[in-house]
């Protein structure tokens, strides 16, 4: 039996806890509620060295949780801007920490010129240890700023420091209207494709704001050297793939139904094709033609009615414990907001390439924005309920399984 046909044969529905909603689960596997909506609207989360799960509110708030005890504790307040997609979004601990007490924090200015709308980088130290970890009482370095006329939609704010090449990841919305999709497809300075302009790409800066030397277009005339990657839309969560060495990217597409949700593998330089393609290459505006000189997207999967992919990791056992069944190791984990779900693809060893997926978690009351694998080898699920507004389906949750 395929690895698929027996995943397939295991789906049930398990109930929630707290009666918060019936979420369908495969047999053997659970879904706790860590937290609810004492987090209002809940963003990101990263897991510190020591297995607390420090987690971001749109707000500016930022949280600590022990995920064994289910302690909150509340580590302090960032000043941002919250309008349209605004907020503080993405986190990443310093590689060096605790000895460098250090948080990477992607939000927005508070304060910016009329008409202009700040996303920021900020380096924040923290003071003390455990539950009584506090943010310093400085505003913290501010690593890189940018600006732009349209900064309400597709804002981006992944983080990602990557442990190995000591450098910080950076995702960048497009900040494109959506009814002004056909000019823009057809501008030769669009934003997302412009290697002078910061908006629609993934960034890779140095832990200290400074730009790297190895970046692809570093020493470009004319390019802003902190662009790793270009063409995209709204690039949402970052993830790095210690055994393969792979950062994969999850990207929401565009809004037709037969756009495609993506997870990407991200490599230097590469052009992912926003606006100019969608899917695998497909010409945005005729929606038939093929356009080559793009990167295809290592996973991708069509809108339909309504897609948002906003998580993608490579299951991996925990060095302790056992973790997931052997049959999920080494397979693509991908979450959606707009469905409420999160998705499985095996990933064929030989090709390095998913094959189809199938359900994993279903009908979750809060669309999940972040998902993060833990130490303890559980999936853990940033649910967000509203649409710019703290609701009660707000949480953070974990999926595990239990072995009888």
């Amino acid at each position: 039996m395929s690895r698929i046909a027996w995943i397939l044969t295991l789906f049930v529905v398990a109930a929630a806890p707290m009666g918060r909603a019936d979420v369908k689960l495969p047999d053997g596997f659970t879904r706790d509620v860590l937290v609810g909506p004492a987090i209002k609207e809940p963003m990101d989360m990263a897991f510190a060295p020591d297995g607390s799960a420090w987690i971001t509110a749109r707000g500016g708030e930022l949280f600590r949780l022990e995920p064994a005890t289910q302690r909150l504790d509340r580590i302090g307040k960032v000043e941002t801007d919250t309008a349209g997609d605004r907020g503080l979004h993405g986190i990443a601990f310093h590689p060096d920490f605790p000895s460098t007490p250090r948080v990477f924090l992607f939000l927005h200015a508070p304060k910016h010129p009329p008409g202009e709308y700040l996303s920021r980088v900020v380096a924040q130290d923290v003071v003390g240890t455990g539950p009584e970890t506090r943010l310093a009482p400085d505003e913290g370095k501010v690593l890189l700023e940018f600006g732009g006329d349209e900064g309400a939609q597709h804002v981006g704010g992944g983080l990602l420091a990557h442990p190995v090449e000591r450098a910080l990841y950076v995702t960048t919305g497009d900040n494109n209207k959506i009814w002004e999709l056909k000019s823009y497809c057809t501008d030769t300075n669009n934003r997302a494709q412009s290697i002078g302009d910061l908006r629609g790409k993934v960034l890779r800066i140095g832990l200290d704001g400074s730009i790297p030397a190895s970046n692809p277009f570093a020493r470009v005339p004319g390019a802003r050297g902190e662009v790793f990657t270009r063409g995209h839309r709204q690039p949402w969560a970052l993830n790095f793939d210690p055994p393969s060495g792979w950062v994969l990217l999850a990207e929401n597409g565009g809004d037709e139904q037969d756009d495609h949700e993506r997870v990407l593998r991200l490599a230097p330089g590469a052009n992912h094709g926003w606006p100019r393609v969608f899917a695998d290459g497909m010409d945005t505006l005729t929606r038939t033609n093929r356009v080559a000189g793009f990167a295809s997207p290592w996973f991708s999967y069509r809108r339909g009615t309504g897609g948002s992919c906003t998580g993608g990791l490579i299951y991996r056992p925990p060095t302790q414990g056992e973790g997931f069944p052997a049959s999920w190791h080494g397979g693509l984990f991908y979450s959606d907001y707009n469905r409420k779900s999160v998705r499985f693809a095996p990933v064929d060893a030989s090709t390095g390439k998913p094959g189809p997926s199938v359900a994993f978690a279903q009908s979750l009351p809060g669309g999940p924005v972040a998902m993060r694998l833990g130490p303890d080898g559980a999936l853990y699920l940033v649910e967000y309920g509203g649409w710019f507004q703290a609701t009660t389906n707000d949480a953070i949750t974990r999926i595990a399984f239990k072995r009888r």
